[in-house]
């Protein structure tokens, strides 16, 4: 007999320890979930920034080259940071700009999903692995037996009612629901279903191998978007730069006309004091003063919108240039720039260098890819799927008894689909078609954006030789006849027309000065080799 307790005590030991075993295994799987869900990683700037650079480590040479140091991205307060002291040069305003331009930012989020959307393809190959816990707590069910997911799915197939229930259990089953079956079951209960399911498409036509190489294009292109729009934003920055130094010019122009017309005007005024002028020549004088004065107040409202522009491209806060920060001054144009460039050379360095063709040409990778993809529907599928876990119709203390599991090795293979799979690789085909006319379309654009901007520069080149000219030409006729007028053998009508010989010359100097710049600027952007400064 002490034997027998013996026996019993000790199988009851070994259940509780072997339930408590079940119940901290499914406890440290919830644990390990919960961590796991508590450890997806924080969007700082730190973290986006390591994964663009990991991304643009995975460029190949050939793409790398064409994204500059600038690709990676910056605080909202980097652009008054960078600013320097004194003087902006254009090649600060590039830098600054290539990082804190908004637009920049904005194509930058779109290579980091570009990058997420390769590590989605890439899962595909793994196996799947989910946790699953259910609870359903049903307060009345029909006396026919449906489950409770009968009742709310109508494709659910009803359980039928367990056989062979004892004596004991139809009697107190009889006491609280009574002997008639066709009542309702009133007493409540719970179902609770706990378990580890994996799923693992073992072969699917290499549909994910095309999705994945597919991915990887349009990753690819995704960083040609980002070096094109740096290209874009730098060409923008030359634009409003150009914008700023020409109201300068302008200004100086102005100014020199005020002084001008003011010395003639002191000059007129002794001589009308002398006898030797009238009033109608004061007031002249005086009216052309007020004139270079309304020019000046224009060329400093040019300079003022320049310089917004520029600051709004350059991602300042404010879109406001520090008063005390000027432009650099324009330079006496180089050799370098006064060079005829070689029109078959320029049109080689776009077509090698610029991103938006090469974002164009992974585009139709792409969709090369994609057609793959769309084959492979017609491939069997073969899938392997496994479960384990628990079961229990009363309460969630599982038992050995509770425990269940299954392997399912499926294969499913689309025979016929009415023409389904066909339309959908000739819609990939009409995608792949358009891609390909868009790449060569690009081609085009590329060589007649480059031959223009060839003709304006060598247009300009010529205009600042002759416009030199005509300015020190206008210069010296002024000083001929301001010296006759002075003297009295030239009329003031003849000393107003030189004058405004002499300003139109220098201002159109001074345009032609900047359409050059503006010239170079453009072929650089349609070549795609802007020099960006490495200080920033």
């Amino acid at each position: 007999m002490n034997s027998r307790n013996d026996f019993c005590i000790e199988k009851s030991v070994r259940c509780h320890v072997k339930l408590f075993g079940l119940r901290a295994g499914s406890v440290f799987v919830c644990g390990l979930i919960l961590f796991s869900g508590c450890r997806v990683p924080l969007t700082k700037l730190e973290s986006i920034v390591q994964r663009h650079r990991e991304a643009m480590a995975e460029l190949p040479p050939e793409d790398s080259i064409r994204i500059d140091a600038y690709g990676t991205p910056v605080p909202m307060d980097y652009a008054k940071r960078m600013l320097p002291e004194g003087e902006l040069t254009i090649e600060d305003a590039r830098g600054i700009a290539v990082r804190a331009n908004p637009d920049i930012h904005t194509v930058q989020a779109r290579l980091e999903a570009a990058a997420a959307r390769i590590e989605e393809a890439r899962a595909q190959f793994f196996p799947q692995i989910f946790f699953a816990h259910n609870t359903t707590r049903v307060f009345q069910r029909p006396s026919n037996g449906l489950s409770f997911e009968s009742l709310i799915s109508p494709n659910a197939v009803a359980t039928p009612a367990p056989q062979g229930t004892n004596f004991l259990t139809e009697t107190l089953r009889n006491l609280v629901l009574g002997s008639d079956v066709n009542k309702p079951n009133r007493s409540a209960f719970s179902e609770h279903t706990t378990g580890l399911s994996l799923s693992w498409t073992v072969f699917d036509g290499y549909i994910r191998d095309a999705q994945l190489r597919a991915a990887k294009y349009v990753h690819r292109a995704s960083a040609m978007a980002l070096a094109d729009m740096q290209r874009i934003v730098v060409q923008a920055v030359d634009t409003a730069y150009f914008r700023v130094q020409l109201a300068e010019e302008q200004l100086r122009i102005s100014k020199a006309d005020e002084t001008f017309s003011q010395e003639q005007l002191q000059e007129t005024q002794k001589l009308e004091t002398a006898g030797r002028a009238t009033l109608s020549d004061v007031n002249n004088f005086r009216v052309r003063m007020l004139v270079a004065k309304a020019n000046v107040t224009a060329a400093m409202g040019n300079r003022e919108i320049g310089r917004v522009a520029l600051a709004e491209l350059m991602g300042l806060d404010g879109v406001d240039l520090p008063v005390a920060l000027e432009l650099s001054p324009l330079q006496t144009e180089t050799p370098e720039a006064m060079a005829k460039p070689l029109v078959s050379q320029c049109i080689q360095d776009a077509l090698t260098n610029r991103p938006d063709t090469a974002q164009l040409k992974h585009l139709v990778h792409s969709r090369e890819a994609q057609v793959r993809a769309a084959k492979g529907l017609a491939y069997p599928l073969v899938a392997a799927t496994g479960s384990w876990g628990f079961n229990d119709n009363t309460n969630i203390r599982y038992s050995n008894e509770d425990q269940t599991s299954a392997a399912i090795i499926a294969v499913r293979w689309a025979l016929y689909t009415g023409g389904a799979i066909e339309a959908r690789v000739r819609e990939t085909e009409a995608q792949l078609d358009e891609a390909e006319a868009r790449e060569r379309r690009i081609v085009l654009a590329v060589q007649s954006e480059v031959k223009q901007a060839v003709i304006a520069l060598t247009d300009a080149q010529a205009q600042i030789v002759l416009r030199r000219e005509a300015l020190e030409t206008s210069f010296e006729n002024r000083r001929i006849v301001q010296a006759a007028y002075l003297g009295g053998k030239q009329p003031l009508t003849r000393l107003n027309e030189t004058q405004r010989d002499y300003i139109a010359a220098d201002a159109n100097l001074a345009r032609a000065r900047i359409r050059l710049r503006q010239a170079w600027s453009e072929l650089d952007a349609a070549t795609a080799t802007q020099i960006i400064s490495e200080e920033n």
